[in-house]
């Protein structure tokens, strides 16, 4: 008996960190809303496959939520956030000291970082977070039974459904632990079933979205538009209008009438109703086709892939470099929004506690105040890293989390800043990891030290 009571109140600690996590949301007195919240909810409604959304965030908003209330996610969203820190902590921290170190943590990255600010959103954004925390445990937490390494990789399943930029980072963090397991230091904490689990959960989550694509009659892959951004971003690079200068007089190409007033920016070619992807006669799918050969010539020739190469370097630099929290939670989404239809229509329970939410009452959320924060604990966080690196501070089992933890931002960088757009929404969200490790290497690992320092 007494051992449910206490898998209770640690359940129960855990939701009440979890709620702190999605503190904003509270504060609002609703949901954070972007501007593509309602696509999500819209494509929860019908669950058909979308040509620039990916399938497993409108699932958990139906599943949770049943068309009634948004709430359930962002409190799943908060616990899960608040359960995984406990587990890094559970894995660096003394036993004694675990929930200090756990409560600690969740309030220094709540009040400190980004993370309660995608926590609390209606986005997928936050689970990018998650799948890579998730990730990072199964190799790490290498005391977990069963029970606990299916709930990782549960966690680590559905959020790799969530975004499409997720399965070819864990493509590429794949190969970075293989390789990392090659040196000496981490062939004891890099196990084979990690390696196993993580080559699993690549192949289900691409055979599910692309077996949902291919059932309904898209074809057996995973992005359906994947050729309209890599040529909207070409764009917005500056090497497309170079390309197309040469090109026009040799073959017929889609952009060709555009060459001499193409966007600038990747939203008039995707987004803008003028644009070129929705002035096409056959909409998205006809768009997506005609730009092959553009992608294809910057993938083979090689004047125009040294082109790509430099701009996709800079690209990346770029997005790594955008760390400003809050980004598109500054407008207000009222009436006539994209968010507004589909709870208008599908979400009417909460549709007046919506539209009176702080955020619709227009720039009304205190963002400058927790950017500064987000600003001041990086840099201290790097400075904290810095001089465990170079001090050789860092456990085997702490530097490992340090190189997957550089690699998934460095990677995320890449992988949105090449095929989608250089934007501080997409790269922010995992920028927690860089102060969750400092967490980790200055207070735990400090305690570690002098705990085992007292047991001498």
């Amino acid at each position: 008996m007494r051992n449910w009571v206490l898998k209770f109140y640690h359940l129960l600690y855990l939701f009440t960190t979890g709620m702190i996590v999605v503190g904003p949301a509270w504060y609002n007195r609703y949901p954070l809303m972007y501007f593509d919240s309602g696509a999500y909810m819209e494509m929860a409604v019908n669950l058909e496959p979308s040509y620039h959304r990916a399938l497993g965030y409108p699932l958990l908003i139906k599943f949770t939520g049943l068309h009634i209330s948004n709430w359930p996610l962002i409190l799943i969203q908060g616990l899960l956030i608040s359960y995984l820190i406990y587990r890094y902590v559970d894995v660096f921290a003394p036993r004694a000291t675990r929930y200090v170190w756990h409560f600690t943590s969740v309030v220094l990255l709540s009040f400190f970082s980004s993370v309660s600010w995608y926590a609390a959103q209606l986005m997928p954004d936050v689970w990018t977070l998650i799948s890579v925390l998730s990730l990072g445990l199964i190799v790490l937490d290498r005391a977990a039974n069963w029970k606990r390494l299916s709930a990782y990789s549960i966690i680590s399943y559905f959020g790799l459904l969530t975004h499409l930029s997720h399965i070819p980072m864990l493509l590429l963090l794949l190969i970075t632990l293989l390789g990392a397991r090659t040196v000496t230091r981490y062939q004891q904490v890099i196990q084979k079933k990690a390696l196993l689990i993580w080559s699993v959960l690549l192949l289900a989550s691409f055979l599910t979205i692309s077996s949902f694509n291919a059932v309904h009659g898209f074809g057996f892959r995973i992005s359906l538009a994947s050729n309209a951004f890599i040529t909207a971003n070409l764009g917005e690079m500056g090497v497309l209008k170079m390309y197309l200068d040469e090109q026009c007089g040799q073959q017929t190409l889609i952009l060709c009438p555009w060459k001499d007033k193409l966007p600038r920016e990747t939203y008039g070619y995707l987004w803008d109703p003028n644009g070129p992807v929705n002035q096409h006669p056959e909409g998205w799918a006809g768009a997506n086709d005609a730009m092959a050969p553009i992608v294809h010539d910057f993938l083979t020739q090689p004047r125009y892939l040294k082109w790509f190469l430099f701009a996709a370097v800079k690209s990346t630099l770029q997005q790594m470099a955008q760390i400003e929290l809050g980004s598109g939670l500054q407008y207000a989404y009222g009436e006539g929004s994209p968010p507004y239809w589909p709870m208008k229509e599908h979400f009417k329970q909460e549709l007046n506690e919506y539209l009176t939410s702080v955020q619709n009452k227009g720039d009304a959320l205190p963002l400058p105040f927790f950017r500064w924060m987000n600003y001041i604990s990086l840099m201290l966080s790097i400075l904290v890293l810095g001089r465990a690196v170079l001090y050789r501070h860092l456990s085997a089992e702490l530097a490992l989390l340090l190189l997957l933890f550089l690699a998934a931002y460095f990677f995320n960088a890449s992988i949105t800043g090449v095929l989608a757009n250089v934007y501080e929404r997409l790269q922010c969200r995992l920028l927690p990891l860089i102060q969750f490790l400092a967490i980790l290497v200055f207070l735990i690992g400090r305690k570690d030290q002098e705990h085992a320092t007292e047991e001498d």
